[in-house]
């Protein structure tokens, strides 16, 4: 999904806040057909994953300055809840028509 959501946005280029631009995708016919329900959803895990990410890459940093480790405890319950998303995800697409 990840790599997906990395194709739309070299897709539809859009500068503010990585935001993607799903009016645009929606209307070439060569890229995915996104209902406009969706759109706002999308637009906000789109977000939210890019925070996440953030703020994963400054725990990293913290913890390489402090030369401390992050308990494994903790990236389990992290890996947890991707794998939670992910499944998630991969339902919203294994939806039949």
């Amino acid at each position: 999904m990840r790599w997906l959501l990395m194709q739309l946005a070299l897709c539809a280029v859009t500068c503010l806040g990585c935001r993607l631009n799903i009016s645009l995708l929606m209307s070439s016919p060569d890229l995915i057909n996104i209902p406009a329900k969706q759109s706002p959803v999308i637009n906000r895990l789109h977000d939210c994953m890019t925070q996440a990410m953030a703020y994963a890459h400054a725990i990293r940093d913290n913890a390489q300055d402090d030369g401390v480790p992050i308990p494994m405890e903790l990236v389990a319950s992290f890996q947890d809840d991707y794998n939670n998303i992910i499944a998630a995800l991969n339902e919203a697409h294994n939806i039949a028509s």
